[in-house]
């Protein structure tokens, strides 16, 4: 395996490190959906929310000083899924795990390839490279997708409790997706990236290995050669 080639393989190290780091902190940050709460009837009150895909803060001033809440997303899902649909939930937090693991394999699997002897020709560690970027990649989208199916059907028309609504709150055109969701909108652009420097690197070693197979033989070396 020539430098270049090298090169274009642990590139997609730095890649796969990248991703993990968005995606682990995608899940513990919380701040997949921000809201602004209002009341009605009340001009002097209002409200902010944030929350991820576990828990969450709640900031509510009835004109009588800002009150913290703690939000617990299970407890949500678990007593009031008309708020956040369990199996859209379930869809994000399984395509974001899944694609940490995914991730972490093509990190490791970069490594081993780019380090490995330039006489191996093993194509094994190659494809472990494609298929774990490619299932990473494909785990983000599953969780952008049952996100923004989630945001649009769900959370953009309510983000609050019974209790909070009965009480007159309302969140209605007020939400709008954090930037923990923008993690993943960021990890998929840079498995894209990887997969195209694995399929650099692919075309060059190929390259590589024609130009050397074309290589005509000097008369000298074709004399020896007839002489042995």
């Amino acid at each position: 395996m020539s430098l270049k080639t090298r090169a274009f393989v642990f590139a997609t190290f730095f890649g796969s490190c990248l991703v993990v780091g968005l995606l682990v902190a995608s899940l513990t940050t919380e701040y997949w959906v921000q809201a602004q709460a209002k009341r009605h009837n009340s001009s002097e009150s209002e409200g902010k929310i944030n929350f991820g895909l576990f828990g969450g803060s709640k900031h509510l001033n009835v004109a009588y000083g800002w009150r913290l809440h703690e939000i617990n997303v299970l407890s949500i899902i678990r007593d009031e899924p008309d708020v956040i649909n369990y199996w859209l939930w379930l869809g994000t937090t399984f395509g974001t795990g899944f694609s940490i693991l995914a991730s972490a394999i093509s990190a490791v699997s970069s490594v081993i390839k780019s380090a490995s002897s330039p006489s191996t020709r093993k194509t094994g560690t190659m494809v472990v490279l494609f298929v774990s970027n490619f299932l990473s990649g494909l785990s983000q989208i599953l969780a952008f997708v049952c996100w923004i199916l989630q945001f649009f059907q769900h959370l953009q028309h309510n983000v609050l409790v019974e209790a909070d609504r009965t009480n007159q709150w309302y969140t209605t055109n007020n939400a709008s997706l954090g930037h923990s969701f923008y993690f993943i909108v960021a990890g998929i652009v840079i498995v894209t990236i990887n997969i195209i420097l694995l399929s650099c690197a692919v075309k060059h070693e190929r390259r590589v290995r024609t130009r050397v197979f074309d290589t005509p033989t000097d008369e000298k070396t074709q004399g020896a050669i007839m002489l042995y």
